[in-house]
């Protein structure tokens, strides 16, 4: 199958596929979805540690180790080194605006350290 058939399947550009397939790009639950359907393929092969941790209710998850260490968001985005903006946003998952792959094992980090279970919704 070309990248531009797949693309087309899955609802991107062929440069998005080429993105992924060199590993520019991770494959986010949504996606992995589409390709598994697609290829016959267990979701979870096309997923890591962060990706799943991006899944929906990631917000929650973060709201859960910031009120784990008694934070405002204001106080919490200091501690991350972010914007208190991007941290309302993350939590409330406007637009799938994720955390980068940096954030999330500053996140890992803060929530081993506070016994709150990054995976759990």
């Amino acid at each position: 199958m070309s990248k531009a058939a797949l693309g087309e399947l899955i609802g991107m550009s062929a440069g998005a596929i080429t993105n992924f397939e060199k590993g520019f790009n991770p494959i986010y639950y949504e996606q992995a979805v589409r390709f598994g359907e697609i290829f016959g393929i267990e979701t979870e092969e096309l997923l890591d540690e962060y990706t799943i941790f991006c899944r929906q209710g990631y917000g929650k998850r973060i709201c859960r180790i910031r009120q784990a260490y008694g934070l405002s968001q204001v106080k919490f985005s200091e501690l991350l080194g972010t914007n208190r903006s991007t941290v309302s946003i993350w939590e409330a998952e406007i637009k799938n605006h994720r955390p980068k792959r940096e954030m999330f094992d500053r996140l890992k980090e803060l929530a081993a350290d506070k016994g709150v279970d990054i995976h759990d919704a």
